[in-house]
């Protein structure tokens, strides 16, 4: 997909959402939206649109059948097709721990993100225009210093991302890895804590990193937690780039 990169709309929107879990759809106003209509694009392989944003800033998706076959479709189809880029995860590799520090149910059944790291489309597919990148995560900090590998000090925060199952699943328990600091002189223990109880179809996972260390100067995550959820945190954000 071409897209022409608009650089000027570089903005951080509060996002106040509402749920409807039966259908699945997530509706929202983004304050200040000075943009057009525009839609809200999932980059697969084939991009699709999910949903829309008004030109008041009224955004909504759904993740409806359509779009669950649509992504079910395109990994068949790619790996009928021998495409080595696909590659099937399951739950416990999604969430993964030595088994012996978790509680795991149907950890080998198939699971499917919704988008790479959270990341949404916001444009207009057919003219090829691109407005930027969103996710609902907690602070523009924490897009910023989560996703730049390392590259900046991490800030406590949370992102928010989507995955399917075709079968209820569940990683319950805390994952401790120690390691040694950057000097070699200290050893930390590294803590991630799953309360992953996933029903059959589309559910909330928040990533959250909730306590942080001074690693030789840099600041790492310590403990982090990963969870699933029924409502958006009432702190979520929209947060454009």
């Amino acid at each position: 997909m071409k897209l022409s990169l608009r650089r000027n709309l570089y903005y951080s929107f509060l996002l106040f959402i509402t749920i409807s879990c039966a259908q699945n759809t997530y509706t929202g106003t983004i304050e200040n939206w000075n943009n057009k209509q525009a839609e809200i694009i999932l980059p697969t392989e084939n991009p699709m649109v999910i949903g829309s944003i008004s030109q008041k800033g009224n955004a909504i998706f759904s993740l409806n059948e359509d779009v669950t076959n649509a992504i079910l479709g395109t990994l068949q189809s790619e790996e009928e097709n021998g495409n080595v880029r696909i590659q099937k995860s399951t739950v416990s590799k999604a969430f993964y721990c030595n088994p012996e520090h978790v509680e795991v149910k149907n950890g080998d059944i198939n699971i499917h993100k919704l988008a790479s790291r959270g990341t949404f489309y916001a444009g207009n597919l057919a003219n090829e225009e691109f407005f930027g990148q969103f996710r609902i995560t907690s602070s523009q900090s924490f897009n910023d210093s989560y996703f730049a590998l390392g590259k900046k000090d991490f800030v406590k925060g949370f992102y928010i991302n989507f995955f399917y199952v075709e079968e209820a699943a569940s990683v319950n328990g805390e994952c401790k890895t120690e390691s040694y600091t950057m000097d070699m002189k200290r050893i930390v223990e590294i803590v991630t804590m799953y309360n992953i109880n996933l029903k059959k179809g589309w559910n909330m996972v928040k990533i959250e990193v909730k306590e942080t260390y001074n690693d030789g100067g840099k600041i790492r995550p310590l403990k982090t937690a990963m969870s699933t959820i029924e409502k958006l945190p009432k702190d979520a954000r929209l947060i454009l780039f």
